[in-house]
């Protein structure tokens, strides 16, 4: 298929420095929810449910869509696509938990964990369009 980024049949060996953005995008997303509820701003419950909503569909689209382009550099998009969808899916879960447990003043969302998982996909319809990978 034209355009598509595993169409060279070249194996190439995984690049570790591709693993950078990534890596640092989860490390900022899991801080970003280790802060305190009363180190965050209050403000109305309404603006907060929206723009909070909106920070999680951003923050996991820029992580979902740093995963797909390292994947996409090293040439194994087709093989891992899934994978790196559940595992991103799995990482916000898991944060969302993790504050209900761990981190005071902080709870569990079902619509954060929705925000999460629609900001994966807008992470990897992003880098599809981009890419005009539509594997």
């Amino acid at each position: 298929m034209r355009g598509d980024l595993n169409d060279s049949g070249i194996s190439r060996d995984y690049q570790w420095r591709h693993s950078i953005v990534p890596a640092s995008c989860a490390l900022l997303i899991f801080g970003l929810h280790a802060i305190p509820g009363e180190d965050l701003p209050s403000s109305t419950m309404l603006d907060m449910l929206n723009a909070d909503k909106l920070i999680h569909l951003v923050m996991f689209g820029v992580l979902s869509a740093s995963v797909f382009v390292a994947l996409g550099k090293s040439g194994s998009i087709r093989k891992y696509k899934w994978i790196a969808g559940g595992a991103l899916l799995m990482y916000g879960i898991g944060l969302e938990f993790a504050q209900d447990i761990w981190f005071a003043g902080r709870f569990a969302s079902i619509g954060d964990m929705l925000a999460d998982g629609l900001g994966i996909l807008a992470g990897r319809l992003a880098f599809r369009g981009v890419y005009g990978c539509w594997n």
